[in-house]
C-alpha cells in the first residue's frame, strides 16, 4: 500500500513539473515573440526618415525662423550627400571583409587593410556628422542651441543613428525641392 501511495505521489510530482516547465515554454515563447513584433515595429517606424520630414523635426523643436530654415535645409541636403557616400563605402568594405573571410585561405593582411579602411571611414562619418551639428550650432541662438544639443544628446545617448534617406525614394515635390 505504501509503495502505491508513494507512487501516486510521485506521478502527481511529474504531472506538476511537466505543466510549470510547459507554462514557462509557453510564455517564454510568447514574450520572445512579442518582443520581435515590437521591435520590428520599431524599425518600421526608424527605417527612414525623408530629409524634408527631419528639417521640419528641426524646425518644429527649435521654432527655426524662415532664414534659418533655409540654412539647415541646405546643410541636411549636403549632410546627406556627404553621409550616404560614406556609408555606401562602408557597406562595400564590409562586403570585401566578408568575401575575403570567406575564402578558404583568407590573406590577414587584406583583411587588416580593409579594416584600417573601415575605420577611416567611420571617423570620416564621424566627422562629417560633428561639421553638420557644429554649422547647424552657428545657425541658432543659445537657446535653440541648448536645445539643439538635447537633441544629439539623445541620439547619442540611444545610440540610434540618422536614417538616411535611401536613394530612388527621395521626395517630390514641396517647397526648396
Amino acid at each position: 500500500m505504501r509503495s502505491r501511495n508513494t507512487y501516486r505521489t510521485l506521478i502527481w510530482i511529474i504531472v506538476i513539473l511537466v505543466a510549470t516547465n510547459l507554462s514557462m515554454a509557453v510564455s517564454f515563447w510568447y514574450h520572445r515573440h512579442q518582443e520581435t513584433k515590437a521591435a520590428t515595429e520599431v524599425s518600421a517606424q526608424q527605417q527612414e526618415i525623408p530629409s524634408e520630414q527631419r528639417t521640419r523635426f528641426f524646425r518644429e523643436q527649435l521654432n527655426l525662423s524662415p532664414d534659418q530654415l533655409d540654412v539647415f535645409r541646405e546643410l541636411n541636403r549636403e549632410f546627406n550627400r556627404s553621409a550616404r557616400r560614406e556609408s555606401d563605402e562602408l557597406e562595400e568594405l564590409r562586403l570585401q571583409m566578408v568575401e575575403e573571410m570567406g575564402k578558404d585561405s583568407p590573406s590577414q593582411e587584406r583583411l587588416d587593410s580593409i579594416a584600417q579602411e573601415v575605420g577611416g571611414h567611420h571617423s570620416e562619418l564621424k566627422e562629417i556628422t560633428m561639421n553638420y551639428y557644429l554649422q547647424m550650432k552657428a545657425v541658432c541662438d543659445s537657446a535653440q542651441q541648448e536645445k539643439l544639443k538635447e537633441i544629439f544628446m539623445t541620439v547619442s545617448k540611444s545610440k540610434e543613428e540618422i536614417a538616411l534617406p535611401q536613394r530612388g525614394h527621395r521626395h517630390r515635390g514641396g517647397k526648396g525641392q
